[in-house]
């Protein structure tokens, strides 16, 4: 298969990637728009949320490791040190578009916190001051950041990006700060964001420094 193939296949995949988040995010904004928590979202909260309180200390671990500033600097920082600038930008950018994008989100939808909707009838085992709660915010940035390390991950190493999804968001709503339809907007959010600059014109991505493939990202120098 020549690189045009290639290029137009890996296209196609992104194209889907992209609509599927955007399915995924407009009826969870809409919902959550509504200011609700029942039925059977209200079920896989309480299912998480009810789990024992001795997970706490590594849900706080989980969430501000992996879906943080924390982990932000670390995964631009470290490529610097390395000299992958281009790795390092393209997580700059990829993050920093998707935290974009959930800032506007979170403007629109206005959905208060899990304790708010539910008047606080639940564990709430982490304090968040940010008023809104959709999307999770260290779901977008989690999902940006790790579907980002995905392309440089050997075959075999892959699970750990989708672990790092996984756990991220399941501590946010077991610490009672997210309902799981902030997860499904966060996760949404960060699929669109790489899905969107894998999709832009391949003339475009080589100006910007964005060049998707692994061995492209990991050139040392810029």
């Amino acid at each position: 298969m020549d690189k045009k193939e290639t290029t137009k296949n890996s296209n196609r995949i992104y194209l889907i990637l992209f609509i599927i988040g955007l399915i995924l995010l407009i009826p969870s904004a809409l919902i959550s728009h509504m200011h609700q928590l029942k039925g059977f979202e209200a079920r896989i909260f309480y299912d998480i949320n009810n789990l024992p309180g001795s997970f706490r200390l590594p849900a706080l671990w989980i969430t501000e490791g992996l879906g943080a500033a924390y982990p932000i600097a670390l995964c631009i920082l470290i490529p610097l040190a390395f000299k992958y600038f281009r790795l390092a930008w393209r997580f700059f950018i990829v993050v920093g578009g998707s935290g974009v994008v959930m800032e506007i989100a979170k403007y629109l939808v206005k959905e208060p916190r899990p304790v708010v909707l539910l008047k606080g009838h639940l564990h709430e085992r982490a304090i968040e001051t940010g008023l809104n709660s959709f999307p999770s915010g260290h779901q977008t940035v989690a999902t940006a950041m790790a579907l980002t390390l995905w392309i440089i991950l050997p075959n075999k190493w892959k699970w750990i990006s989708i672990i790092w999804i996984l756990i991220v968001g399941f501590s946010r709503i077991y610490l009672g700060v997210h309902t799981p339809l902030d997860i499904v907007g966060g996760f949404a959010i960060g699929l669109m964001a790489i899905s969107f600059v894998n999709l832009l014109p391949s003339s475009l991505k080589q100006k910007l420094r964005l060049e998707g493939n692994k061995k492209y990202l990991l050139q040392k120098g810029w």
